[in-house]
């Protein structure tokens, strides 16, 4: 991938389009929003981004507006985040049980990575909130924690915009998946 002002091109050509939406405060340290993004041609839609920090920790939560799932990185180099996010969102997708071949799909999709503001959207910005806080709660006791497993649990908790269902679910109905159902979790 290369990065083009404040978009990220892959080497694969004319591959899809992912949107970050990022929050005003990751936006000062990621660079310009671009004024009128393109539509996101992935499975989950636009993605929404946050900067939190835990004691001298910095991390970053991505959420799916079409989903909900989160997605939690290290907060260090926000300038990569671009170039490294559609790697971590697959990482949490295989902890979804989302097949291979589906998740391949879907980082096919990432070939452009465009950057824009969070265009006032306030339900994304509680689901942000919320899963930020659930993060620093989780977090706050762990030296070293597994972001992948870390995010995949937070795909299991109850969200109030999705009827108090769970993003799991709703991302694997987005796949064509059956939903995993109560009791069940994924494995991972």
């Amino acid at each position: 991938m290369q990065l083009i002002r404040n978009h990220v091109r892959t080497n694969s050509g004319d591959a899809g389009v992912l949107v970050i939406r990022a929050t005003a405060k990751l936006l000062t340290r990621l660079g310009p929003a671009s004024p009128d993004p393109p539509v996101s041609t992935t499975v989950l839609g636009d993605w929404y981004a946050k900067p939190f920090p835990i004691a001298q920790r910095r991390f970053v939560v991505f959420t799916s507006e079409r989903s909900r799932i989160a997605v939690l990185m290290p907060g260090r180099d926000v300038a990569a985040l671009p170039r490294t996010f559609p790697a971590a969102m697959a990482q949490v997708l295989l902890g979804l049980e989302i097949p291979e071949d589906l998740v391949a799909n879907e980082m096919a999709s990432c070939g452009e990575v465009v950057v824009s503001d969070t265009a006032g959207n306030k339900s994304m910005l509680g689901t942000l909130n919320d899963h930020a806080a659930q993060a620093q709660h989780r977090l706050r006791w762990i030296r070293e924690p597994d972001l992948v497993t870390e995010s995949v649990s937070l795909c299991h908790t109850p969200m109030a915009p999705l009827g108090y269902g769970f993003a799991a679910d709703v991302a694997r109905e987005l796949f064509g998946l059956e939903p995993f159902g109560r009791g069940r979790r994924s494995s991972f």
